[in-house]
């Protein structure tokens, strides 16, 4: 039986080898496809809503495939997962989104009031990426870092490992991160704010949200399944696709088997990589 094809679009900041561990997992049940680095691309610039990086996604869906493929993406890469949905139907099969920042009406309108007061950098994430360290003397000196930053404080060894390996290149006599910081700054300054516009889905949607975090509050949520998106939860915060891969593995499997009807036959020995 041929493999189904699936999509993976990374969060901001997180290149797509970052999630080895669970996209390995995913191979071992669909033909997983990935663009390396989003946002980095000068044809794709970043822009309002998205529009760009979007365009991106759509661009090298389209060249890939033949047929509509499963969407996959965490954080940004779930919001922009959805989009390409709602923009190209007929390269989608479906759509889950892991943990993704989509704003409702309400909160797009204090986003908008945040911007005019210039306040905004205070409530996304690019206040505290401004200036953020980027450089480091060794792969393990940016591990130790980062290993006791509050955001990864949870990631699973193996995936921050990754991370740094993947989000890496040489410096000097060391290394820097590939994601720009004014790249991430920009893509939290520009996060979509026309999602209430829609107002229906066209191909079936999923979220997936980690039980501590505060990415998708009430408003959000109430949005999502006015709109005809299924939520579920599990356990972790942001980054639980990094800090659970296995868990998160079988449950995207799940979600894909059930939405198609499908029987799910998994084992834990089939569902583990080093």
């Amino acid at each position: 039986m041929e493999r189904q094809a699936l999509y993976f679009i990374h969060a901001n900041g997180f290149p797509s080898e970052s999630y080895r561990v669970l996209l390995n997992l995913l191979k071992q049940h669909y033909e997983v496809a990935y663009k390396p680095q989003f946002a980095h691309d000068e044809r794709f610039p970043v822009s309002a809503n998205w529009y760009h990086l979007v365009e991106e996604a759509i661009h090298d869906i389209a060249n890939r495939f033949d047929e509509p493929v499963i969407l996959v993406g965490h954080s940004m890469g779930g919001v922009i997962c959805l989009l390409v949905s709602l923009q190209r139907p007929d390269l989608v099969k479906s759509v889950i989104m892991l943990d993704p920042p989509v704003i409702d009406f309400w909160s797009g309108l204090m986003l908008r009031g945040a911007k005019l007061l210039k306040l905004d950098d205070r409530i996304t994430p690019a206040g505290r990426t401004i200036g953020r360290r980027d450089v480091f003397a060794s792969k393990q000196e940016a591990i130790e870092y980062f290993r006791h930053k509050s955001l990864f404080k949870n990631v699973d060894p193996r995936c921050l490992e990754d991370y740094v390996e993947a989000g890496t290149i040489s410096h000097g006599d060391g290394l820097r991160l590939t994601y720009e910081a004014k790249t991430e700054v920009s893509i939290y300054r520009t996060i979509p704010l026309n999602l209430y516009r829609h107002k229906y889905l066209t191909r079936p949607t999923f979220m997936v949200l980690g039980e501590s975090s505060q990415v998708v509050r009430g408003l959000q949520k109430r949005h999502m399944r006015k709109l005809g998106v299924e939520i579920e939860f599990m356990a972790g915060g942001h980054l639980f696709p990094l800090e659970r891969p296995e868990e998160t593995a079988k449950r995207l499997h799940h979600i894909i088997q059930q939405s198609e009807g499908g029987s799910i036959n998994t084992t834990k020995d089939e569902w583990h990589v080093n």
